[in-house]
């Protein structure tokens, strides 16, 4: 499985006016893949339903594919399209990539993340929330729904709920990162970030 921080790319989080505001920097998201469970591309097993295969091998005819295949080639060219500031790129793919995670509907923590991110491009904080709200009822100390929920309450207007989250972020960090639960993976390099913007919304809010 691809890391998120490739050589000359960057995730780069900023807190504006108490609330972060992702930006991708050079098609620094990951590269990922949904498959139905098995080896990956080096022979790793992955864990079913999360295969972690790269997704830039040409195919074109995305029918032809899984829905969860479908829904995560859309979610790499709506973030990578995001990161290279192609607003017309993100505008045409966002809502497709939305109606397929839909119709997905991913259960899993890292799949509801990616769900959540896409609601959140699209202004939907509210979609966002909720679905941090499904995973973190599964798994409730799972870092990167509590950095979301907490995003999204913040930009929802409810600082106390965004303290709570944020709150919560820092308490179990450090043993979540040792746990490295699937899915941490490949986001290894904004989980510190979001790290710095919990403790920045923590000291100023």
């Amino acid at each position: 499985m691809k890391e998120e921080a490739a050589s000359g790319k960057n995730v780069v989080w900023m807190a504006a006016g108490g609330l972060l505001l992702l930006i991708i920097l050079a098609v620094g998201f990951p590269v990922l893949s949904r498959s139905s469970g098995g080896a990956g591309p080096s022979g790793v097993d992955m864990a079913p339903g999360m295969g972690g295969m790269p997704t830039g091998s040409g195919i074109t005819d995305l029918t032809a594919l899984p829905l969860e295949e479908q829904a995560l080639i859309l979610f790499n060219r709506v973030m990578m399209s995001n990161s290279a500031g192609n607003v017309s790129d993100v505008a045409f793919f966002l809502p497709k990539a939305l109606v397929l995670h839909e119709q997905v509907s991913p259960t899993d923590p890292d799949g509801l993340y990616h769900h959540a991110l896409l609601l959140m491009l699209a202004e939907d904080n509210e979609g966002a929330l909720g679905k941090a709200l499904q995973g973190l009822q599964e798994v409730e100390d799972y870092l990167l729904l509590l950095a979301v929920a907490g995003e999204a309450s913040a930009n929802l207007g409810d600082s106390a709920a965004a303290r709570g989250f944020y709150a919560h972020f820092l308490e179990v960090y450090e043993v979540e990162m040792a746990l490295m639960r699937f899915g941490y993976d490949h986001h290894q390099a904004i989980l510190p970030i979001y790290r710095e913007a919990a403790v920045a919304f923590l000291g100023g809010g």
